[in-house]
């Protein structure tokens, strides 16, 4: 599992390259923080168990906590849809629940996996922001099918809701990348729709 891992890491490595080529610049920073969750994954079994590992573990709870619910009005300006109050209410919201579920009350154990190493939560929950997001990204896939012809996000977040749900400690980070090759996609199609209309 730890070269799956490392395949997964390049892949969100090129995508955040290529959402900065897209002047993307908070879904880059995104994209570069689920790189770090999955080359820490990686490279777990290498560092070793200890206060290193711990160290370079906890800012992947941080950022998935903080960073995730960004997705909505980034998703938002993507599609060009009015960033209303309540999509920054919301995201304020599953901010704050993700900052007192990652952050504040992290507790990390040891566990290993397919001969990878990693800190995880001692007892996980399920991520309500994360479920949230997914599923506000879903309704906009939606919206964007039926009015641009734009699959994209709408197959992309479901992807990410099924690997997530599946229980497949992998299929998740799998789901994750799907996911933003979704939002990268959709950013694409639109940007060439609104220059042929020109």
């Amino acid at each position: 599992m730890t070269l799956v891992f490392w395949l997964m890491a390049a892949g969100m490595l090129a995508a955040s390259a290529y959402a900065a080529s897209l002047r993307i610049w908070p879904l880059t920073v995104i994209i570069l923080a689920l790189c770090w969750d999955n080359a820490i994954i990686a490279a777990g079994a290498l560092v070793g168990a200890g206060d290193l590992l711990v160290g370079l573990s906890v800012p992947r709870y941080v950022a998935h906590g903080l960073l995730t619910p960004l997705l909505i009005p980034i998703v938002f300006w993507i599609a060009r849809l009015r960033l209303r109050a309540w999509v920054w209410v919301l995201t304020a919201l599953l901010v704050a629940l993700g900052a007192y579920t990652e952050i504040f009350n992290l507790n990390l154990v040891l566990k290993e996996y397919g001969g990878t190493l990693r800190y995880a939560h001692a007892a996980a929950s399920p991520p309500i922001p994360s479920i949230v997001t997914v599923l506000v990204l879903i309704g906009v896939g939606v919206l964007l099918w039926r009015r641009a012809g734009v699959p994209w996000l709408c197959l992309g977040a479901l992807a990410m809701f099924g690997s997530a749900g599946s229980g497949v400690f992998w299929l998740g980070n799998a789901g994750e990348l799907m996911l933003i090759g979704s939002i990268l996609a959709t950013a694409t199609a639109l940007r060439s729709k609104a220059a042929l209309a020109r």
